[in-house]
């Protein structure tokens, strides 16, 4: 495939490496140890608002999961939109909450309010409501932050791909006190292989953690919890990653540019609208007709790999044993047959986009 639709862009041995010395010489590999420690330290100085605090953990899934363990939402409800990846209903399971299936706002492709709004109407023992960032793209969630506001319910963010190289206006937490989670798996920007990164204010990081860690208390008794720490390996590799972030996210947004450019064009498909200081782990669109199995050979074909994304949706992809809950969801339907993404690379360059050029013109004229 001449674009592949992932490339992992992960740092070479000899740039980690050397982070490992400290674990070698204190023999602490693991449960939260120098260069795990080192590297939230730094990701919170990058990352975070003042008040909030990060920990690094085994997953975005195992991170969600985490989270609610600590938010006590076992036996009770969490919404959450029907646009996301399985990851967030399966957190929901694995915490013992049943998920309440919401819609998306057609323009935004996140949580409705609306929506939201509704569930509450229809669930009023919702405890937690789980917003999604699709694509990492990153708006502006107050509509989301006063709902939960007006009910006293607390407000998590799966922020997956959303870790990029922000400025300081832009980083993450809020006087809300919302809690986001990201994955730094080896198919998203920030990428270590497996891992993630929980964001919280400070005051409940520690909950997080003991759920992180067994649900263990100080005495040895435990609570809901389980094993979702990081080694000092993939901390490592995070380490030597966030020294090249600005430089990975320079190049996949000029690669974005360049799609913005290209594919407004053509009048059969739209793009992200006010998509914010997005990494760009890919570059989402939406056709004005289903996305088939044809059109994605259309675009193989002419050596793009062009993939659906958070389809099927979790109403329609979700065939296990668990109970949910379902509000309508005609937008996330419709969004989720129509949507795919096309590849973007942290080494663009202009003569990739050349040919990308010619071979996205040869292939939308043929759909």
């Amino acid at each position: 495939m001449l674009f592949p639709f992932l490339k992992p862009d992960l740092p070479e041995p000899d740039a980690w490496i050397g982070y490992l010395e400290e674990a070698y010489r204190q023999k602490y590999f693991s449960n939260f140890g120098p260069s795990a420690t080192r590297l939230a330290s730094r990701m919170t100085k990058t990352y975070l608002r003042d008040g909030y605090e990060g920990i690094l953990c085994a997953s975005n899934t195992a991170g969600l999961t985490a989270v609610l363990q600590a938010l006590s939402v076992a036996g009770k409800k969490v919404a959450l939109p029907d646009f996301t990846f399985a990851a967030t209903p399966q957190a929901t399971f694995s915490a013992g909450a049943e998920p309440v299936v919401c819609d998306i706002d057609p323009v935004t492709w996140e949580l409705s309010a609306e929506s939201l709004a509704e569930a509450f109407e229809a669930h009023p023992d919702i405890a937690c409501v789980i917003h999604v960032r699709p694509f990492g793209l990153l708006r502006d969630i107050e509509p989301i932050r006063a709902l939960c506001r007006s009910k006293g319910v607390p407000l998590l963010v799966d922020a997956a791909a959303g870790l990029g190289a922000p400025s300081d206006n832009t980083k993450f937490g809020s006087s809300d006190g919302e809690i986001e989670v990201f994955s730094l798996h080896a198919t998203k920007v920030f990428a270590i292989g497996e891992g993630g990164f929980i964001a919280a204010p400070a005051e409940l990081l520690r909950k997080i953690k003991a759920a992180m860690n067994f649900g263990f208390n100080a005495d040895r008794t435990y609570g809901d919890g389980q094993n979702a720490k990081i080694d000092e390996f993939r901390a490592a590799i995070g380490l030597a990653m966030l020294e090249r972030m600005d430089e990975a996210v320079a190049g996949r947004r000029e690669h974005a540019e360049f799609y913005r450019k290209v594919l407004t064009r053509y009048r059969n498909l739209s793009i992200a609208d006010s998509p914010g200081a997005t990494p760009w782990s890919n570059f989402p669109v939406v056709f004005d007709q289903e996305v088939t199995n044809q059109t994605l050979g259309v675009f193989s074909d002419n050596g793009i790999e062009v993939k659906k994304y958070y389809w099927p949706g979790v109403l329609n992809g979700y065939k296990g044993n668990r109970t949910l809950h379902a509000l309508p969801v005609p937008h996330s339907n419709s969004l989720q047959n129509r949507c795919a993404c096309f590849p973007i690379y942290s080494n663009f360059l202009p003569e990739t986009g050349d040919l990308l050029e010619e071979r996205i013109e040869k292939s939308m004229g043929m759909i």
